[in-house]
C-alpha cells in the first residue's frame, strides 16, 4: 500500500529498511515509557512478518515522519496489558480472524503534528478493517495531560472526567474527535508516568449500529 497524502506525504507499508527509524522516532515521541514497551528495530521487522497490511508509515522524502502498528484481536472486557495485548510487541497474539484492527502505536514526529497525519493513519486503519471485513478499530489512548494535574485528582478520575467529557486531554481528546468511542479506564496498562500508567480503551466502529462483543 503506497499513496500521497496532506499533498507532500506518503503514507505506505513499510519496508524491513525503516524499521530503525521507526524504533529511533517511537523513543522521541514517547520519552517517559518504559525500556521495555518500547519498539525496537528487530520487532518492527517481525510485524512484517506477521500482518504487513496492518503497518503503516509517513513518509517525508525517505525520511520516516509518522509510524503505526496494529495487530487482530476481539473485545475482551476488563484489564490487560501492553504487553499481554502484544505478546510483548512481538504480535504473537495477532488473530487473522478477529473483528476488530487494536492500534498498539501511534507516533508523530514533534516536528509533524498538529498538520492532521495523526487522522490520515486513523483513516487508513478505518479503510483496512473495512477490506478485511472487520467490525473497525479498537486502540488504548494514553491521557498524557494528566501529568499536568495529578496533584489535584488520581488517574481513575482523571479518565472518569474525560470519559464524561469534562474535561480535554490532547491526546484521547484529539482521538474522539476522529471517531473513537470511549470503553473504559485501563489502569496499569504501561509503565508512562505522563499518563498515570494507564489507558483508555475505545473504538471506532465502521457501523455506528455496532455492539461490543466479548465472543
Amino acid at each position: 500500500m503506497q499513496k500521497k497524502m496532506l499533498g507532500k506525504y506518503r503514507i505506505q507499508t513499510p519496508l524491513a529498511e525503516h524499521a530503525k527509524q521507526q524504533a529511533e522516532l517511537q523513543a522521541i515521541v514517547f520519552p517517559t515509557l518504559s525500556k521495555d514497551e518500547l519498539i525496537t528495530e528487530e520487532k518492527y521487522k517481525k510485524h512484517l512478518e506477521i500482518f504487513p497490511e496492518g503497518q503503516f508509515v509517513v513518509l517525508d522524502g525517505d525520511k520516516v515522519i509518522a509510524s503505526s502498528t496494529t495487530l487482530r484481536q476481539n473485545y475482551h472486557k476488563g484489564p490487560h496489558t501492553f504487553l499481554e495485548i502484544s505478546d510483548n510487541l512481538w504480535l504473537g497474539t495477532h488473530d487473522p480472524n478477529a473483528d476488530w484492527i487494536y492500534g498498539l502505536d501511534m507516533s508523530v514526529h514533534p516536528h509533524y503534528q498538529g498538520k492532521g497525519i495523526g487522522r490520515e493513519i486513523y483513516n487508513a486503519r478505518q479503510n483496512l478493517a473495512k477490506q478485511l471485513g472487520c467490525k473497525g478499530q479498537m486502540t488504548a489512548g494514553m491521557p498524557i495531560d494528566f501529568d499536568k494535574v495529578k496533584d489535584q485528582m488520581t488517574i481513575l478520575e482523571y479518565c472518569n472526567k474525560l470519559m464524561k467529557g469534562e474535561i480535554i486531554d490532547s491526546t484521547v481528546t484529539a482521538q474522539t474527535k476522529c471517531g473513537f468511542i470511549l470503553i473504559e479506564p485501563l489502569l496499569e496498562y504501561l509503565d508512562d508516568s505522563r499518563s498515570g500508567n494507564c489507558a483508555i480503551l475505545m473504538f471506532w466502529p465502521l457501523d455506528s449500529n455496532t455492539e461490543l462483543s466479548q465472543i
